[in-house]
């Protein structure tokens, strides 16, 4: 398949992000290798987690990995990052109930990255968490991405315990203040 790069959208440590389009004017992202970068395997390792990840239907669905020439190809999310969707006007609509089940799903994707060992390493500031809408079925959900810096540790599974920190027990937090408040939740 052949693509054009149409936006860069992130220009990461080690990566860059761009939006790009096939032939048939489908939008995808292209996450690829900085020359200066030190990360040489970018397409294995985000590849692999990203695979292992899409097996129990968590993250943005993995087109291509090209080992080649270092990068991976991967459905676009139009979302928010999920700091900026807590602040956000949509956010401040919803109500309880809604915030519950946005809440609830990315902690169960969370438990289901633990479950098969999968552990993310990134999700205590909630950078690498977008929120989308589902447009059939009207529902926010969580979407975890960018998994380049996951690793498989069985046994030492930490991503529900950093979800759970960020979204509640930080008591400095911002995120978490905000969802306790909306959820009339107190630390004792």
């Amino acid at each position: 398949m052949n693509y054009k790069k149409i936006k860069k959208i992130v220009k990461g440590w080690s990566s860059n992000i761009w939006l790009i389009k096939n032939d048939e004017g489908k939008i995808f992202v292209k996450k690829e290798v900085r020359e200066k970068s030190n990360r040489k395997n970018l397409a294995e390792r985000e590849g692999k987690m990203l695979a292992l990840a899409n097996s129990i239907k968590i993250g943005p669905k993995l087109i291509e990995t090209n080992y080649e020439k270092n990068f991976v190809i991967m459905e676009y999310i139009v979302g928010k990052k999920f700091l900026e969707f807590v602040f956000s006007k949509e956010f401040e609509k919803m109500n309880k109930k809604e915030v519950y089940d946005l809440i609830k799903e990315l902690l169960r994707q969370g438990i289901a990255l633990d479950e098969i060992g999968l552990r993310h390493n990134q999700l205590q500031i909630g950078k690498n968490i977008l929120v989308t809408k589902k447009i059939l079925k009207k529902k926010i959900i969580p979407i975890i991405i960018d998994f380049e810096k996951s690793s498989l540790i069985k046994g030492k599974e930490k991503n529900f315990g950093q979800l759970t920190s960020f979204l509640f027990y930080n008591p400095n937090g911002v995120v978490a203040k905000k969802i306790r408040t909306k959820l009339n939740l107190t630390l004792n």
